[in-house]
């Protein structure tokens, strides 16, 4: 926003009692000389803090690495920390050109920091969500049930239930390792309203294929918006996003609500996700109790449970976004991120996830003696799952041009021998599919953990 000129931002704050003198405050104009501005040279600030003291606003602002603190004109734009100013020297005094509009990279930070605190694991809240299928649901206070014991789930509320799980790959026990074998669009559980997830399985599928593997993705939720936006989604809840919204919008329908007051119920966050919130890997939760052990959830708390999972899958979507924004800043070449959580039912009817993390890096065209030459891509696959026999399993994968590279971590011993027994063959495979296989081991332990360090960074500007 274009202010008018002579907005000045007097630098000399008012004069402290007498007896405050010597107590080694610095000296304002002093400040100012120390960031080397020549006059009418313009500088970026940002807002640190905002003050008021004796009836004057004050705000200490961030300079080349400095804090310094101004007095600010009646006349100015509305500010809050974070916010960036654009400022000239004019002699003793900074004058407030204009408020800079915030980066693509401070609203992404900013919208992250409002989900943070509010993440719920998609395998802890899905196992919890689809056990009401055959725990039924809490009955509420009030209701002609008695509080606290459970009562039949509503049809509507059940199909939407039904939606999510069909959206899960199944984890199969008639092969050794692991398949995964997709839900068909019925299943027995629609003859069975409240049976156990186990009877959710379906011999007979064929396993995920690659073509599986990129549906699953997409089914994922992370792609939903840019689904939305190039119309190519239908109007069933075709991903996890949409039908934990669909199954949300069904939960507050049965209680008479309105869809408006899905904004009242406190999401339910995740311990491991509020202590560590961008990390990846992300810590795993506990493995749940299955079966008619647990307990009944209330609505409400289904409610919660939907808010947190929905609030994850958006931290996901901005993260991917902050990381892609920020790979390609000052004219770096851009590397394209998704980060993801891939849910899947285990054999007991538990929910687990993969985490998934996809670089993809594509230079730009290159000048060479006289011709344009594109630069090699490369791919790079992170991989976290944690496998029931297995353990914790971490693959690191990269791809440039025909030559792959590959690590494998196993927290187990036993797993970790497994996998170092099988590269050969392994090898052997990728090298008839016309791979180069330039790296290819197993290591005992954990990757080491990445985490996005959310902070605001200025470039001082000249006019």
């Amino acid at each position: 926003m274009k202010l008018p000129d002579g907005n000045p931002i007097n630098t000399q704050p008012p004069k402290p009692p007498a007896g405050n003198a010597g107590t080694g405050q610095p000296d304002p104009l002093r400040q100012l000389q120390s960031l080397q501005l020549e006059n009418r040279q313009a500088v970026v600030a940002r807002v640190a803090e905002l003050l008021s003291q004796r009836g004057m606003d004050q705000a200490i602002l961030e300079v080349r690495g400095q804090k310094l603190t101004v007095n600010l004109p009646g006349d100015r734009p509305e500010l809050k920390v974070g916010d960036l100013l654009r400022l000239m020297r004019e002699g003793s005094s900074l004058t407030l050109l204009d408020k800079l509009p915030a980066t693509a990279e401070t609203r992404l930070g900013q919208a992250l920091i409002r989900h943070l605190p509010w993440q719920q694991h998609l395998d802890s809240g899905l196992s919890q969500l689809l056990a009401t299928l055959s725990a039924g649901l809490r009955a509420a206070p009030g209701t002609s049930t008695q509080p606290g014991a459970s009562q039949p789930v509503p049809t509507t509320v059940r199909e939407a239930l039904q939606a999510i799980a069909r959206l899960l790959p199944r984890a199969s026990t008639e092969t050794t390792g692991l398949t995964f074998r997709p839900l068909p669009a019925t299943s027995s559980i629609s003859q069975a309203p409240l049976a156990p997830l186990t009877s959710l399985a379906s011999p007979g599928t064929p396993g995920l294929d690659a073509e599986g593997v990129k549906q699953w993705l997409i089914n994922s939720g992370v792609m939903t918006e840019a689904r939305l936006a190039r119309g190519t989604l239908d109007a069933a809840p075709t991903d996890l996003k949409l039908a934990l919204g669909r199954l949300a919008l069904t939960l507050l329908q049965h209680q008479n609500l309105g869809s408006d007051q899905f904004t009242r119920f406190t999401p339910l966050p995740s311990h491991e996700l509020v202590t560590s919130p961008l990390q990846f890997p992300a810590p795993t939760t506990t493995p749940l109790a299955t079966g008619d052990s647990r307990e009944p959830a209330s609505p409400g708390q289904m409610l919660r449970l939907l808010a947190g999972m929905l609030n994850r899958i958006t931290v996901n979507q901005l993260h991917s976004q902050l990381l892609t924004t920020r790979s390609g800043a000052e004219g770096a070449p851009q590397i394209n991120t998704l980060v993801t959580d891939l849910p899947w039912m285990a054999p007991g009817g538990e929910v687990k996830t993969a985490q998934l993390r996809i670089d993809y890096n594509q230079p730009e065209q290159q000048e060479k003696q006289g011709s344009r030459r594109a630069g090699v891509a490369e791919w790079r696959l992170n991989l976290a799952m944690d496998l029931d026999e297995a353990g914790k399993v971490f693959f690191d994968i990269a791809l440039r041009q025909q030559a792959l590279s590959a690590r494998v971590w196993a927290e187990r011993q036993a797993t970790a021998r497994q996998v170092n027994q099988e590269l050969g063959d392994l090898r052997t495979r990728l090298t008839d599919l016309g791979l180069e296989v330039t790296e290819l081991e197993c290591r005992r332990g954990q990757p080491p953990a990445a985490a996005t360090r959310l902070e605001h960074r200025l470039l001082d500007t000249r006019a």
